[in-house]
């Protein structure tokens, strides 16, 4: 008996783990599974994980992307931000769906493209991962070679880079130095849920900025 993706329905939170799939049938699996952009997707050693989002899962991933995007304006950078573009590269048959995910160093890479794969094209440079529900395979990110990668677990943001193969936990983001990222998301978070979206990106960047006048009167 055969099924398609489409008769499947897929709790909100839930996971779901296919396993024993070559990866011949998961890209025509992604195929079938075309714009359903409601699914969030993994494969790894031949095993699709497969999560259909709640809103508890998309409001921080919603802040945490507007504020990035406000820094990297605030501080002139060039920059294209792809979402949770599925992220794959057949060479090492791996693929993963970011919340968010970032070129900026890279960004002229890619710049103009509708498709994405790494074994052509570059890594982001910065990706996002919330893990309220499930948690991050980082081994995953370091295999497709993610220089940066944020995972917020609904109290505190972890912000990680790449050396020699693993990750490493750092205090300041090398893209927004001299920013104490990781106890201010947080906070901005609760204060959005709390006073609502206009009243947390006020006042986030009032902060970027009072931070940068303080760099720059200490230069």
């Amino acid at each position: 008996m055969q099924f398609h993706i489409s008769q499947i329905t897929f709790p909100p939170d839930a996971e779901v783990i296919i396993r024993d799939v070559p990866w011949g049938e998961f890209e025509r699996f992604m195929e079938e599974l075309g714009e359903r952009s409601s699914l969030r997707i993994h494969y790894s050693n031949k095993r699709i994980h497969l999560i259909a989002p709640s809103a508890g899962h998309e409001v921080p991933k919603v802040f945490i992307g507007d504020f990035i995007k406000y820094m990297l304006e605030h501080y002139h950078r060039d920059f294209q931000g792809f979402g949770s573009v599925t992220l794959r590269n057949p060479s090492v048959e791996k693929a993963v769906e970011a919340d968010e995910c970032f070129y900026i160093e890279r960004e002229a890479a890619v710049r103009g493209k509708d498709k994405i794969s790494l074994d052509i094209d570059p890594p982001p440079d910065l990706a996002v991962e919330i893990d309220i529900y499930s948690a991050t395979d980082r081994g995953l990110y370091a295999a497709l070679g993610v220089p940066e990668l944020w995972i917020y677990d609904g109290k505190r943001l972890e912000m990680l880079l790449l050396r020699d193969g693993d990750y490493v936990a750092v205090d300041c983001s090398p893209h927004f130095p001299g920013l104490r990222l990781r106890d201010k998301v947080p906070a901005l978070i609760a204060l959005g849920k709390q006073d609502g979206r206009n009243a947390a990106m006020k006042t986030f960047r009032a902060w970027v900025q009072e931070q940068a006048a303080g760099v720059g009167s200490r230069g």
